[in-house]
C-alpha cells in the first residue's frame, strides 16, 4: 500500500502544475499527461490518451467552478453551450476513429498544418487597449457574431471534439482559437469558456472510452486530483495576466502538441517508431527551435517599443535645451 501511495504522489504533484497551466489557457492538459503516462508508466497509447481525457474532465469541472466564482465571471455560458452541441458528438466520433484507424497520421497532419498559423499569430499577439478582464468582457457582444462566423465556429468546435476523442488532448487547443478568433471572445473569456465547454467534450469522450474499456481509473483519478487543485490557482493567475500575455502563453504551449501530432520528432530521431522517449526528445528540440527565435524577436520588439516610448537621457536633455533657447 505504501509503495502505491509513493508512486501516486508524484503524479498528483505533476498534475497540479499541469492543472495550473491548463486552467490558465483553457486546455485539458492531455499534451502533458499523455506523454507522462506513456513514457513513465508504459501505458499503451490508446489507454494513455483515454486516461488523460478523464483528467481533462476533472480540470473542466474544477476550472468552471473557479472561473464561475470570479466577479465578473469570464465564462460566456451561452456560447459554451452552443459549441458543446458539436464538441460532444465530435469527441465520441474521435474515440471511435481511434479504435478504427490504425494510421491516423493524415488527420494529425491536417490538424497541425491548420493550427500552426494560429499558434504563431498568438505568439505575436499585441496588447490592445487596457487589456483588463472587465474591459474585455464589456467590449464583447455575442449578438455581433455573424451567422457565418458562428457556423464556422461550430465546425471548428466539432473538429476540436474529434481531436479530444482521437488524441486525448481535451480539445481546448482548437476550441480556444475558435472562440477567440472566430467568435471574437476576449482571450480570458475564450480560455474560461473553453474550460466550461470541455465538461461536455471530455464527459462524452470519457463515457465512450469507459464503455470501450480503455480507461485506467487509478491513473485517471490520480491525475484528476492534482488537476482539481491546480485549476484553482490557474483560474486566479489568468485574471492577473493581460490578454496579449495570455495569448502568447497559449501560443507557446500550443506549438508542442502540434509538433507532437505531426510526429516531427519521430521522423527526425526515431523514423522506425520504436522509441517513444527519443521521439519526444526530438519534439522538444523542434519546439525549442521554433519558439526560441520567436522569443528573441519578441524581446527585440519589446526593447524597441520601450525605446520609442522612453527617449534616451541624451535626447531628453537635447529637447530641454532646445526649449530653453
Amino acid at each position: 500500500m505504501q509503495d502505491i501511495v509513493f508512486q501516486l504522489l508524484p503524479i498528483v504533484a505533476f498534475a497540479v502544475g499541469v492543472g495550473i497551466i491548463s486552467a490558465m489557457v483553457g486546455i485539458g492538459g492531455g499534451i502533458l499527461n499523455t506523454p507522462l503516462l506513456i513514457i513513465v508508466f508504459l501505458l499503451p497509447a490508446q489507454q494513455a490518451s483515454a486516461t488523460a481525457l478523464v483528467a481533462a474532465l476533472f480540470i473542466a469541472v474544477a476550472g468552471t467552478w473557479a472561473y464561475g466564482r470570479q466577479k465578473p465571471s469570464p465564462i460566456i455560458t451561452k456560447v459554451g453551450l452552443l459549441l458543446a452541441v458539436t464538441t460532444a458528438p465530435g469527441s465520441i466520433i474521435g474515440v471511435g476513429l481511434r479504435e478504427l484507424i490504425t494510421d491516423d497520421y493524415l488527420l494529425r497532419l491536417v490538424f497541425g498544418v491548420s493550427l500552426f498559423p494560429v499558434a504563431l499569430k498568438m505568439l505575436f499577439a499585441k496588447q490592445k487597449g487596457r487589456g483588463d478582464l472587465a474591459s474585455e468582457l464589456a467590449a464583447f457582444d455575442v449578438s455581433d457574431v455573424s451567422r457565418e462566423r458562428m457556423a464556422s465556429a461550430l465546425l471548428g468546435a466539432f473538429i476540436g471534439g474529434v481531436a479530444a476523442g482521437l488524441l486525448g488532448i481535451g480539445g481546448g487547443a482548437i476550441v480556444v482559437p475558435v472562440l477567440n478568433i472566430l467568435v471574437g471572445l476576449p482571450m480570458h473569456a475564450a480560455a474560461a469558456t473553453s474550460i466550461f465547454t470541455m465538461i461536455f467534450t471530455a464527459g462524452a469522450g470519457t463515457a465512450r472510452n469507459y464503455i470501450g474499456g480503455h480507461v485506467d481509473l487509478v491513473f485517471g483519478l490520480t491525475l484528476g486530483i492534482g488537476m482539481l487543485i491546480g485549476a484553482q490557482f490557474g483560474a486566479r493567475f489568468a485574471s492577473r495576466v493581460n490578454a496579449a500575455q495570455l495569448k502568447r502563453i497559449f501560443g507557446l504551449i500550443l506549438v508542442f502538441p502540434l509538433v507532437k501530432m505531426m510526429k516531427l520528432g519521430q521522423f527526425w530521431l526515431d523514423p522506425l517508431g520504436v522509441d517513444f522517449l527519443l521521439a519526444t526528445i526530438g519534439d522538444v528540440i523542434i519546439w525549442a527551435i521554433i519558439v526560441i527565435p520567436i522569443g528573441i524577436v519578441r524581446m527585440y520588439q519589446l526593447h524597441r517599443s520601450q525605446n520609442e516610448q522612453n527617449p534616451s537621457t541624451e535626447e531628453a536633455e537635447r529637447d530641454i535645451g532646445s526649449q530653453m533657447t
